[in-house]
């Protein structure tokens, strides 16, 4: 067996903000942002009190606490990006969805909330208590979440289970051009 060592150039770019590049931030923008992590953090409670009362089978892995995360950065996404999750990933796959079905125009300060918004939560709420009118059919429980038409190709409930997923995922949507991100 012969061995070669190869060296892979890659160019990493290193991203610094500060205060004017919130300011920056459209309001419109700021306030989806602020939507979501006000409905993710409604949803992970509700959830907790759903499993008290015994009303959700399997465990539950909330992101209470994790919100501002996903929310800032799924929405700084373009709907044709994907993403993958861990065991603990409600909070990823409620913003890609919301940012799925809601248009970039909604404005969570004037607008109401239209169907599609409130057909997500309570798609994702039956996925995970296991119902028919979940995403999957109710089959993936809390930790196995997946909306391919929102980008979420999956969640995981290995930790770091969704990283082989999420490079076949961008080598494919590298190979094929979309200019995509996973």
């Amino acid at each position: 067996m012969n061995r070669e060592k190869l060296l892979v150039e890659q160019r990493w770019e290193r991203l610094r903000s500060d205060a004017d590049d919130i300011r920056q931030l459209p309001a419109r923008h700021a306030a989806q942002i602020l939507f979501d992590m006000y409905l993710i953090n409604e949803f992970e409670h509700a959830l907790l009190r759903l499993k008290a009362d015994d009303c959700i089978w399997g465990p539950v892995h909330t992101s209470v606490g994790q919100e501002a995360v996903a929310a800032a950065s799924i929405r700084a996404l373009k709907r044709g990006d994907k993403i993958t999750g861990s065991h603990r990933a409600h909070h990823q796959f409620l913003s890609k969805t919301m940012s799925h079905v809601l248009d970039e125009e909604w404005d969570p300060l004037g607008d109401d909330l239209p169907d599609e918004g409130t057909e997500a939560v309570v798609r994702t709420l039956g996925e995970i208590m296991g119902l028919a009118n979940g995403y999957c059919g109710g089959r993936g429980g809390s930790m196995h979440l997946r909306n391919l038409e929102a980008g979420v190709l999956g969640t995981n409930a290995i930790v770091a289970g969704g990283i082989p997923i999420a490079v076949g995922a961008a080598f494919a949507e590298k190979y094929n051009g979309s200019g995509n991100l996973v």
